[in-house]
């Protein structure tokens, strides 16, 4: 367990608990920066390694650790330093790699080096299905907050908002008449080892290569779901869009039975799952406005304004089906 000696001018023990992993891998914690993309964990950058911390034990980094030694090699995941358990904070340390993260870089990017980096990220989560699938469910790989997968959860989920008044009626109605088309559909798709949260925002881009990384939601899941988040993302992301490249990539999966009523279903998923956490996030007195909503207008927010896109055909996935 890594001491925090030496850090005492450091109040926030998450904090001086990443400088002393750092520096205990070569990386000189002065130098160290956090990357504003992080959400799931607090994540701190050094010249040569990269410490994510949890405030809570939930044991996702040890999983995340073993499930890292499954993954096939062209995947690129990052070397595993260390993991552990430290004052009620569980951590774990990889290797940085060179580059930066894809999402900020993005903007920076031209439509041929977007279509580099959306192509190369998808050949590498090509890959990542590939590991075992039943090694993978051993780990406690089986489900992911994202998108719930199982049926019963999901009407669980959209009728939960309906009783919460987040949707009308109709909307339910809606929204429930697409998730029959996407759980009649997955049985055409196989089932796969799934990031479940890939895209720029958790990609190492260096130029040539697209690494993906945090594989702490990992999950078995149809093939096809990783297409999902990576095409939203690119597609808030603006012009210039790879999306039709990366699509041309995935013609095999696109061609099964069904690949529509599965993407659209997916995105219904997703966008469930984001207004239940919006709506919670409000009642406890969150600040909306900061996401660029108004707190007592739910055409304010965006998965409520993109569960009315789903259901009318005229969302963002629109453009690309």
């Amino acid at each position: 367990m890594p001491s925090l000696s030496g850090y005492g001018h450091v109040s926030d023990p998450a904090e001086a608990l990443a400088y002393r992993l750092l520096e205990k891998h070569g990386s000189d914690p002065a130098q160290a920066s956090r990357p504003e993309h992080g959400w799931a964990n607090e994540v701190w950058l050094g010249e040569t390694a990269v410490a994510r911390i949890k405030r809570a034990v939930h044991g996702a980094f040890a999983r995340e650790v073993s499930l890292a030694a499954m993954l096939p090699p062209d995947v690129g995941y990052p070397n595993v330093l260390d993991l552990g358990v430290a004052d009620g904070m569980e951590w774990m340390v990889t290797k940085r790699l060179p580059g930066e993260n894809l999402k900020v870089a993005w903007p920076t990017l031209d439509a041929s080096v977007r279509v580099k980096a959306a192509t190369d990220l998808w050949a590498r989560l090509e890959a990542v299905h590939r590991t075992d699938v039943a090694a993978a469910r051993t780990l406690g790989c089986t489900s992911t907050p994202f998108y719930a997968l199982d049926e019963g959860d999901a009407r669980q989920l959209l009728d939960w908002l309906l009783q919460n008044e987040a949707i009308e009626p109709t909307l339910h109605d809606q929204l429930s008449d697409m998730l029959d088309r996407l759980f009649r559909a997955i049985p055409e798709v196989p089932t796969v080892l799934s990031h479940t949260d890939a895209g720029p925002h958790n990609t190492v881009w260096d130029g040539t290569n697209a690494i993906p990384i945090d594989f702490e939601t990992a999950s078995v899941a149809p093939a096809d779901l990783d297409l999902e988040c990576i095409l939203r993302i690119m597609a808030e992301q603006g012009e210039p869009n790879p999306a039709s490249a990366l699509l041309e990539q995935a013609a095999g999966l696109l061609a099964l039975p069904g690949a529509a009523s599965r993407l659209w279903g997916y995105a219904v998923l997703r966008d469930l799952w984001g207004l239940r956490g919006w709506l919670l996030h409000a009642r406890s007195g969150g600040d909306l406005q900061e996401w660029g909503a108004e707190p007592h207008d739910l055409r304010t927010w965006e998965p409520w304004r993109y569960l009315h896109g789903h259901a009318s055909r005229t969302s963002w996935l629109a453009d690309l089906l």
